[in-house]
C-alpha cells in the first residue's frame, strides 16, 4: 500500500519477499487472520514477481518445515512464545507443514520434550501445534496437568476414540495461534 499511496515502483525481488510474508503470515490465505487487502496486495506482488502462488507457496512451505537434521529444542522453539493469565502460565509452539506425515512423525517424537522444556521454563502447561495447511487444522500435543481437559473444554473438541494418547487433541478448523488458539485457552483459564 504504501509504496502504491507515494507511486513507487515496486522492483520484482521486493515484490516477491513482500509477497513471501504475506504468504507465509496468512498460510496461504487460509489463516483467519487474512483480509481481502491480504490477498490481493499478494496476488499483485505475485504479477509483479513474476511468482506462480500455488507452486511458490508449496516449495515455500516445504523448506520452511524441514526438520531433517534439526534437533527436537530446534524444531519447538522454532516459533514459540510464552503466556501468563494471572497465576496460569502456559507456553506455545508451533510448526505449520504440508507433508502430514512429516506432522505425524512430530506427535510421538516431540512430548518427551515438552516435559522438559515445561520444566525449563517453570510454566504450568505446554502445547505445540502441529498445524497442516491443506486440511486447515491443527493436532495439538498437551503437557501438563489439565492441559489436555482445558482445551478439550475450550474447543468444545471432541476426544478420540480408543485412544490411549492422553496428551493429544484434535482441532479441526484451528490454524492460528494468534486469533484462535490462544484467545480459546485464555477464555477456559477465567472460567
Amino acid at each position: 500500500q504504501m509504496y502504491m499511496e507515494n507511486n513507487v515502483e515496486i522492483e520484482p525481488k521486493i515484490a516477491g519477499l513482500l509477497c513471501s510474508a504475506i504468504i507465509s503470515d496468512t498460510l496461504l490465505f487460509r489463516s483467519p487472520t487474512c483480509t481481502e487487502s491480504d490477498k490481493k496486495a499478494a496476488l499483485t506482488l505475485a504479477d509483479i514477481a513474476g511468482i506462480q502462488v500455488e507452486k511458490y507457496a508449496s516449495s515455500m512451505f516445504a523448506a520452511g518445515s524441514n526438520l531433517k537434521g534439526k534437533t527436537d529444542g530446534e524444531i519447538f522453539y522454532q516459533d514459540f512464545k510464552k503466556f501468563t493469565l494471572g497465576k496460569v502460565s502456559f507456553g506455545v509452539g508451533q510448526i505449520s507443514s504440508l507433508n502430514a506425515n512429516e506432522l505425524e512423525e512430530l506427535k510421538d517424537r516431540m512430548p518427551s520434550y515438552m516435559k522438559k522444556a515445561r520444566k525449563e521454563h517453570g510454566v504450568d502447561m505446554m502445547f505445540f501445534m502441529l498445524t497442516n495447511i491443506l486440511t486447515e487444522s491443527t493436532v495439538l500435543l498437551c503437557e501438563g496437568q489439565g492441559a489436555k481437559q482445558l482445551v478439550v473444554g475450550a474447543f468444545r473438541a471432541e476426544e478420540e476414540e480408543g485412544t490411549a494418547e492422553d496428551h493429544i487433541v484434535s482441532l479441526p478448523g484451528v490454524v492460528s495461534r494468534k486469533k484462535q488458539l490462544i484467545p480459546g485457552i485464555m477464555l477456559a483459564v477465567q472460567e
